[in-house]
């Protein structure tokens, strides 16, 4: 059996051809634009649709391919009409529409209710505040929608005419009740939205149907290949990193910074949410997962290498190999504080700046570079140490992405954080966990468990230093006071 994983994102699609034992047979990525229209930019959905039936036709040339599945972003979604026109593009969910609709729903709900509901806070990033914002903005359009479809969720609806969202995912709409896995009747009858307009949410993993016949044909697929139902990515990425047990997590590390990390209860606190922690159902039945956010991550240091440095690389081939050659062995004495984006979790302020403290005439470049890598390791330290309150607590983590692929940013994770670090072999966690769910699902494997041994694999580890870690925890106590102390000068 061959399992075909494909990976749906704002401007760029992705898939991946495993064979059963795990083998990575074809990779093939597309990347896209955004669909500008009035001068507001949307995901380009047909663009999207286009591209994956591309990918499909090139990988069965070569293969046979026994199902599919699919990882995509979250919150922003299509409306169709009856007859499957687009009436709405997705807005990102950047978007700052649906601002007034989420006060609104939050007078109408109050914050206690909705967050003990749908395990998050309204904001105008979630699909239901957007949603009444094309109700109170385009009505004659909203009174001929039919469907509110995700994009991932959309193109499984292409790909077999059936309409379902997994728990995940549908947690992303902003009105899914996350203990009773239904989305929130009442909540939607209060806010005078219909509730046919949503999918039937069933357990990530779940056999949804076969492809259309027809499209079977057009794009020259050998045999009937089932569509199993994939995930929001961060969940997708998080099983492609082997996160599975209370305590697991992924370290996303890409431009911007995601921790996810599992629990089993769900917490009471609706504090969690206004410091912009979710809980969402994760892909095993009765565990959740939330993430943790900063939103420099990657990028500080692009900032660092291209407006500072210049690009700078000394007698270097690559900027990476002079920087983070001899760097300090010590911590930096150097404190950055990561908000050069804004602040994330757990203080939610989009005017929060970035800063470099405890510069000298004679500090070099090499100890602002790791004073910013020991930043960003603190920023995600705070933020463990701030879930703890709500029975959430970090006991080893996967990173994946770019910055993952350097070992003196890893070592100083695991030391910050005092919590043993793993690199995965591939960048692309989420196809991989796409992969796992199309084993177990097709009794290609008994259980993630089983497929985490086959497709699951790990390039380093790097351990906590004990020494290390002791004098690490000095600079957090001051690392901690960071952001009220310059708050003012925002």
């Amino acid at each position: 059996m061959n399992y075909l994983s494909i990976d749906v994102g704002t401007t760029c699609c992705k898939c991946q051809l495993f064979s059963e034992n795990g083998d990575i047979l074809e990779y093939i990525v597309r990347e896209y634009g955004f669909k500008n229209l009035d001068g507001q930019n949307y995901v380009d959905v047909d663009m999207v649709w286009s591209y994956v039936k591309e990918m499909i036709s090139a990988v069965s040339v070569k293969h046979e391919i026994s199902s599919l599945c699919i990882s995509s972003l979250g919150e922003s979604f299509v409306m169709l009409d009856k007859d499957d026109n687009v009436l709405f593009y997705p807005m990102l969910y950047t978007d700052a529409r649906g601002e007034l609709e989420a006060q609104y729903m939050l007078n109408i709900i109050g914050e206690e209710r909705a967050f003990s509901i749908t395990g998050v806070l309204p904001h105008s990033m979630y699909s239901i505040c957007k949603l009444l914002w094309i109700k109170n903005n385009y009505n004659e359009l909203y009174k001929r929608a039919d469907k509110v479809l995700l994009v991932g969720e959309y193109i499984g609806y292409k790909l077999t005419g059936k309409r379902v969202i997994d728990y995940a995912l549908a947690a992303r709409t902003g009105v899914f009740d996350i203990e009773k896995k239904v989305f929130a009747k009442d909540v939607l009858t209060e806010l005078d939205i219909d509730e046919s307009l949503f999918s039937t949410p069933q357990l990530t993993g779940s056999i949804v149907g076969e492809i259309k016949s027809e499209l079977v044909k057009e794009l020259g697929i050998k045999g009937n290949p089932v569509l199993v139902l994939g995930s929001h990515d961060q969940v997708c990425t998080a099983l492609g990193a082997g996160v599975l047990d209370d305590g697991d997590a992924v370290d996303g590390m890409g431009t911007v910074e995601c921790i996810t990390t599992l629990f089993k209860d769900i917490p009471n606190s609706v504090e969690m949410g206004r410091q912009g922690y979710p809980c969402v159902p994760y892909a095993i039945d009765g565990k959740y997962c939330t993430y943790i956010l900063n939103f420099s991550c990657g990028s500080t240091v692009n900032w660092y290498k291209n407006n500072v440095m210049h690009g700078y690389k000394g007698d270097k081939e690559k900027y990476f190999q002079y920087i983070e050659c001899d760097l300090p062995k010590n911590p930096s004495g150097i404190f950055v504080l990561p908000y050069f984006g804004g602040a994330s979790t757990p203080f939610s302020d989009l005017s929060a700046k970035g800063a470099i403290l405890n510069l000298k005439t004679d500090t070099t470049d090499r100890e602002i570079f790791k004073g910013i890598m020991e930043g960003t390791a603190m920023e995600m330290c705070l933020n463990a140490q701030t879930v703890l309150d709500y029975g959430i607590k970090i006991t080893k983590a996967v990173a994946t992405g770019g910055c993952a692929n350097s070992d003196a940013w890893m070592q100083i994770k695991a030391d910050v954080q005092n919590v043993p670090y793993k690199v995965l072999r591939s960048s692309e966690g989420g196809l991989c966990g796409c992969a796992m769910l199309q084993s177990v699902a097709l009794k290609g494997a008994k259980d993630l468990y089983k497929a985490r041994e086959v497709f699951v694999q790990y390039k380093k580890s790097y351990e906590p230093n004990p020494e290390t870690h002791e004098k690490y925890k000095q600079h957090y106590q001051k690392y901690k006071k960071l952001y009220k102390t310059l708050k003012e000068f925002n």
